[in-house]
């Protein structure tokens, strides 16, 4: 009965490993590999792009609620402007006054006067909350904030 060769056999595994670990110079074997190397080095890119797009986004939503509100002040401020001029014409104390608007809001002050004798009985609190929403300075006397708009 014929037995086994024991280091030929030990020399054959030897070559079928080392055989076996050439496989990976192999292209299509290291081909898998290098695939989806460059696959998840794509996904990397897209996503840091995705993210890059968004911050855009919101600089964008960011500059458009600033023009929105530049434009919405810019109008505000031209209407006033005529409001103004039409209110300096007014010289008895029962001539009716042209409303004025917030500059935060776009809307007509509320408690805003609407005649010079309303103006004169304004307290000082009601002048500075005026002039606040006008977007004009509180500082100075009860008789220079009414003048001053």
């Amino acid at each position: 009965m014929a037995q086994p060769d024991f280091p030929l056999a030990v020399r054959s595994l030897e070559t079928l490993t080392e055989q076996v670990s050439r496989c990976q110079n192999i292209p299509a074997i290291d081909g898998g590999l290098r695939l989806t190397q460059v696959l998840e080095e794509i996904r990397n890119g897209m996503r840091d792009m995705r993210n890059e797009v968004r911050a855009v986004n919101r600089k964008l939503d960011d500059l458009d609620r600033k023009v929105g509100g530049l434009d919405r002040r810019m109008t505000v401020a031209e209407r006033n402007g005529v409001a103004r001029m039409e209110n300096s014409s007014a010289m008895r104390p029962d001539a009716g006054l042209a409303p004025l608007f917030s500059l935060e809001t776009g809307d007509e002050i509320p408690g805003c006067p609407s005649t010079m004798e309303e103006v004169g009985s304004l307290a000082a609190r009601e002048i500075d909350r005026i002039l606040r929403q006008l977007g004009a300075s509180t500082a100075g006397t009860k008789l220079a904030a009414r003048t001053r708009d």
